[in-house]
């Protein structure tokens, strides 16, 4: 077998085991203690089995299970230790998004009503009426308002029906005379509704089939999003009411630039004609310009037709070459990979670059998703000689920016220290390199994570090795996580792929060519 087809089985045989390592132990929950409440709902209202609790917005558990208990539905559920529930708290089902999965928001109650103990019962839910409901209220309100106006029929006296009747004797003599006098076109009108009616009784059926798919779909998706549809309603609202202040405002604004543009245009139409003129005449003269530079007549001709601005070109493209020669002399590291946090609950996947221009510093930049996002200060606002700083958590692409240089060398072993930017934040690392393949690794970041609510006041400390295995482009990695924090301490493990420039042109040059 040939060589290149080895190395695209093994380096696809090895993607493959990495991919489930990752996806298996993304679900773990290694070194993370729970404890356990349970809840009685009369309606469920769609809830299942591994729903996601929130706790004030933040994500802290799971729905471990679901059962009945005589006449409800019991849920037991799991949320991390160090988040205090009390005794007072609420519990809602919500729904994520207009056509989202359900999951339990819990409003933890307050410290004064004491501690909720692990194993009891979370007594206070909360139901969102039904939209079932509402649609029984409408008809009931639709048979009252049919009851009335039979009510007021028996109200109207004899005498009012009869001038009623009267006047419609009078208006059927006047349409008779009138279709008489009409017949012809009363036929055609009758023949187009006849025509009208022959095509609705064809298309009728399927109509209503749809318009009753409809109205099913509607009542399904705000029975499941009455919430959503509630905060739309007091959005549009809104919306109304600005477009009903604002629109007629930005109409005279609209007006009165529309009437300032023409009086503009007609004060300086000499202008303007000048104007075109003038361009004309540059035009005409760039023309004869260029007819002369390419005779060779004048500076410029002169240097475009001689030798000498060959030359001079020449020699500032070998001076413009030399950088060039310095990346091909440099050494360039791909790095793809993941790790799993247990303290933090962080996942970390991406991929990055380490450029070496020589062998004792290096630069590297790299881009990652991280499932804990990372801390942002908003603003800062300074009111009564008291600053509020507004600090929040986001989540999307992170970025890596380090810069690295070689201080130490005794023996084998190398002390090498960075800084810069890891997963979006300031970070201090240092690095000693007990061989080409091994190292221990020491990094310091996160350093504004104590502005953010309910999270540590210290900074994240990560201590661990990583080896990168001979003859295989593969490295793995293995340590303590968030040292410095006993709320978050755990360990993390980690690995991927790195390729160097030599490794990557041999793999491209052994792909087949497209003819």
């Amino acid at each position: 077998m040939k060589t290149s087809y080895k190395v695209g089985i093994f380096t696809l045989i090895v993607l493959s085991l990495l991919s489930y390592l990752i996806v298996k132990l993304g679900d773990k929950e290694f070194g993370v203690n729970y404890n356990y409440y349970y809840v009685y709902f009369e309606d469920a209202q769609g809830l299942s089995i591994g729903a996601d609790i929130q706790v004030r917005g933040v994500k802290s558990g799971k729905v471990e299970d679901i059962s009945f208990e005589e006449d409800k539905v019991k849920a037991k559920l799991k949320i991390r230790r160090e988040i205090e529930i009390f005794k007072d708290a609420k519990i809602i089902i919500k729904t994520y998004g207009l056509m989202g999965d359900k999951y339990i928001y819990i409003d933890p109650g307050t410290k004064e009503s004491g501690l909720l103990a692990s194993g009891s019962v979370i007594e206070t839910t909360y139901n969102y009426a039904q939209t079932e409901d509402m649609i029984n209220q409408v008809q009931n309100a639709s048979k009252k308002f049919a009851a009335l106006l039979d009510n007021l029929n028996r109200a109207v006296g004899e005498g009012q029906l009869q001038k009623l009747i009267q006047d419609f004797d009078r208006f059927a003599y006047q349409a008779g005379d009138f279709i008489s006098e009409n017949r012809e076109d009363v036929r055609r009108s009758v023949e187009n509704i006849r025509a009208i009616t022959a095509e609705l009784r064809k298309i009728l059926p399927s109509i209503a089939e749809n318009l009753d798919k409809t109205l099913q779909n509607t009542k399904d998706i705000t029975t499941e999003n009455r919430e959503d549809l509630r905060k739309l309603i007091a959005n549009l609202r809104e919306l109304s009411y600005s477009l009903k202040e604002k629109a007629p405002q930005t109409l005279d604004s609209v007006d009165k630039v529309a009437s300032q543009i023409e009086q503009v245009v007609s004060e300086n139409r000499e202008d303007l004609k000048l104007s075109i003129e003038n361009i004309r005449e540059t035009s005409k003269n760039l023309n004869q310009l260029f007819v002369k530079i390419n005779e060779g007549q004048g500076t410029l001709g002169k240097l475009i037709k001689e030798d000498a601005l060959y030359e001079n070109v020449n020699e500032g493209v070998k001076s413009f070459s030399k950088p060039f020669r310095i990346l091909n002399d440099s050494i360039l590291d791909i790095y793809m990979g993941g790790e799993k946090h247990t303290g933090n609950e962080e996942v970390k996947a991406g991929f990055g670059a380490a450029f070496i221009p020589t062998d004792d510093r290096y630069y590297y930049v790299g881009i990652l998703s991280n499932s804990m996002g990372y801390v942002d200060k908003k603003d800062e606002i300074t009111s009564g000689g008291s600053t509020t700083t507004y600090v929040t958590r986001k989540y999307g692409i992170l970025f890596n920016l380090q810069y690295a240089r070689r201080v130490l060398t005794f023996g084998e072993r190398q002390l090498w220290v960075r800084f810069g930017i890891k997963d979006s934040s300031a970070d201090i690392g240092s690095d000693i390199k007990f061989s080409q393949n091994l190292k221990l690794v020491v990094d310091v970041y996160k350093f504004n994570r104590k502005d953010l609510l309910g999270e540590p006041n210290n900074p994240q400390l990560d201590v661990g090795f990583e080896y990168r295995f001979s003859g295989l482009p593969l490295f793995l990695r293995f340590g303590g996580s968030d040292l410095a924090n006993d709320r978050y301490r755990g360990g993390y493990i980690g690995g991927g792929f790195v390729f160097n420039d030599d490794y990557l042109k041999y793999l491209f040059s052994s792909l087949p060519k497209i003819k």
